[in-house]
Formats: structure tokens, sequence, C-alpha cells
């Protein structure tokens, strides 16, 4: 497929010399879609593939990247001094945490909604202290366990444990890693943790989720901390106790039809599944790894959602 050797030329982070040839305008559309926009348009201004593509192209690509910069910039800085001298230890998750760990620059990824993990144990507390910082609590999710907080500028949700509405993080903050542009008390989840956080993601929009989170899931899978099996092991045994072992063999399949460079990677991450189990996760992995497919069947996302739910 045309666009999708498009793609994956404007999302490598050394991409070759020549965008391969596609239909510009569907082009656009796709990648404004996926959020990819951004990251499109770095390559294209200031890589040599960018040579040869359709000035009408880089034109509309251009504002959105950014827009992308002026965003990232405000989203962190804000959330910096909003919860500067915090005495809460926190996870910083998704594309905050991405942005300046798997990404070469600022604007290859829009940082999106800022979520936070916090132990059970500390969710109170935490609650306390983003309430004297100017945040007041908007909406809480079932079981108690994830809360949104607005201070009208922005909102941040907190959640208590690596799936959302559920408490326990498996250890992931003895295995943090700090990130001291953010403060003291805030980190990042280790690749192991942050894999797993990445397939319950998709698990909740059934896989039909934009490549941009492909594109993480890609980087992650390129991390070091992969080349263990002892860290492949414990990604998988945790997958299966958190009812994550459908979602990560999906989110590996879906990923691998992307992106072949990381199929070797993908393949010794997923977890074993039943015949059946493993069939249906195959054929929705075929089914949300098209790129143009921006609609669906009525029902088909929810059905999905049912097949990978923990």
């Amino acid at each position: 497929m045309a666009l999708l050797d498009a793609l994956r030329a404007l999302t490598a982070f050394d991409p070759p010399a020549e965008l391969p040839p596609c239909d510009p305008a569907e082009l656009f559309e796709v990648l404004d879609a996926h959020g990819l926009a951004p990251l499109a348009s770095y390559q294209l201004e200031s890589r040599r593939l960018g040579a040869g593509a359709p000035a009408s192209l880089r034109e509309r690509l251009l504002p959105l990247y950014q827009g992308t910069v002026n965003d990232n910039v405000f989203k962190l800085m804000t959330l910096k001094g909003a919860l500067r001298g915090l005495g809460v230890p926190a996870l910083v998750l998704g594309g905050a945490a991405y942005v300046d760990w798997l990404y070469p620059h600022l604007a290859f990824r829009p940082v999106g909604d800022l979520r936070l993990l916090v132990r059970a144990e500390d969710g109170a507390r935490f609650a306390a202290q983003v309430g004297e910082a100017g945040f007041r609590a908007l909406e809480t999710g079932p079981g108690g366990h994830t809360v949104t907080f607005d201070d009208g500028r922005l909102p941040l949700r907190i959640q208590e444990g690596l799936l959302a509405g559920r408490a326990g993080d498996l250890g992931a903050f003895e295995r943090r890693v700090p990130t001291p542009a953010l403060g003291p008390t805030l980190a990042r989840p280790a690749a192991e943790d942050a894999l797993l956080l990445a397939a319950a993601e998709l698990a909740q929009a059934g896989l039909y989720a934009p490549l941009l989170l492909y594109v993480d899931v890609r980087e992650l899978l390129h991390q070091p901390d992969f080349a263990e099996r002892a860290t492949v092991e414990a990604v998988r045994r945790r997958a299966a106790e958190l009812g994550l072992a459908r979602a990560l063999y999906g989110a590996c399949a879906v990923t691998a039809r992307y992106f072949p460079a990381a199929a070797e990677r993908a393949a010794a991450l997923s977890p074993e599944l039943g015949r059946a189990e493993r069939a249906a996760v195959e054929a929705l992995a075929e089914s949300a790894g098209d790129p143009t497919r921006l609609r669906r069947a009525r029902g088909a996302e929810a059905a999905a959602k049912l097949l990978l739910a923990p």
C-alpha cells in the first residue's frame, strides 16, 4: 500500500531520502486523523525526503506542527508549575512521559491529556495538595480510583493503578525513572510498565486507536530493557495478572503490521493465548491495522473492547 509506505517513511526517526509516492490529500487526512501531522511536518521541513513533497501538503501540515510546539510547552510548564512543591510521588503517563523520552524532538508528539499515576495510599493526600494548588475535582471514576481535576487552565487526570479504575501498581513506583525537568517528585514509568499502560489504553479503544499510539509502542519495543529475557517474562506475567494478555498481544500485532522492524520484539513480548482467543485477537488486529479505516461499523468498537477488556 503506497499510503502505508509513506506513513512509515514519515514516522521513521531516520527517514529515507525520498517520500514514497501517494495521494497527498489522502496522506494529509490520515496524518491529521492519526495525530501524526506534527511529526510529518518536521520531517518534510528538515529532512531530505521533504524536497520532493508537494508544497500544498507542507503548507497544510506546518501550522499543526507550530501549534503542537506551543501546546506542548504550555502543558508541560503548567504541569511543572502547578505541582511544584508536591510532596507526593507521582508517575507522568502518556504523551507527557513519552515526548522527552521516546521522541527526539518536543514537537514530534502532542502531549495530549495530562495523566498521573499515584499510589492508592497517597490518593487522598495528593488530592488535598493539588486542591491547595488551585485544582478542584470535576469527576470521580467508578470505584473511586480515578479523579479528574481542573484549575481553569487544563484538566489533570489521576489514577491509582496501572489499570485505570483499579488500585495496584505492581511495583511500578519501585521501577520508576526520575524526570528532573518536571520536578523532584515526578517520574516516568519504566519501559516495562509503560508498555502495559499503552496496551491498557489501546484496549480501551478496542485497538482502533490513532496510529500515533502505535508509534509509541514501536519506540517502547525498541527500548534496551526488552533485550533482557527476564524483563520480557516479567511483562508477560504482569499482563496476565492484570488481565491484559489479549490487549498486549493485540497491541504488539498491530504494531508489527505497521512497523515490520518491530516485529521480532513484538513477537517476543506477545503473551501465549489459546487458539480461539488468538484467532479472534489476530482478526481484530488485521481490521485495526488499516490506517485509512477512519470509520467503523456500528458496534465494532464495542465488541472489540469486550474482547480485550481486562
